[in-house]
């Protein structure tokens, strides 16, 4: 997903929007398709859960049309976390660095029968 792109938030919840309309009679996706500039198949696939994105131009033209905040339909996603690519496989040059020097801090997860008791008495 580029961050170019806004999150729908609940696709029912658009769907109930449609309905307390701010006119005053429910919205048909035609009606919310003309209002947003968007196409009737675009709005039916963010009804249906098909379509998870839109622009922010869009995402401002339907919550406009449903008299709402923006922020009430759509949020900005996150970027992609640190260490992680799109690509699968692919790791940062940072994460091998932290993986050679295991060392320095960070702990490895191993199948290990002994049992770890607390340290009493230590002074």
């Amino acid at each position: 997903m580029t961050p170019d792109r806004l999150q729908l938030t609940d696709s029912d919840l658009l769907r109930r929007l449609m309905r307390w309309a701010p006119n005053g009679r429910p919205l048909t996706i035609r009606e919310l398709a003309d209002a947003a500039g968007a196409s009737k198949s675009k709005i039916h696939a963010l009804l249906s859960g098909e379509r998870t994105t839109v622009t922010p131009d869009v995402a401002g033209r339907i919550t406009t049309a449903l008299g709402v905040h923006e922020r009430a339909l759509f949020f900005q996603p996150l970027p992609t976390p640190m260490g992680e690519d799109k690509r699968k496989g692919h790791r940062h040059e940072h994460e091998r660095t932290v993986d050679a020097h295991a060392a320095r801090g960070s702990q490895e997860l191993v199948d290990d029968d002994r049992s770890v008791r607390p340290d009493r008495g230590r002074p």
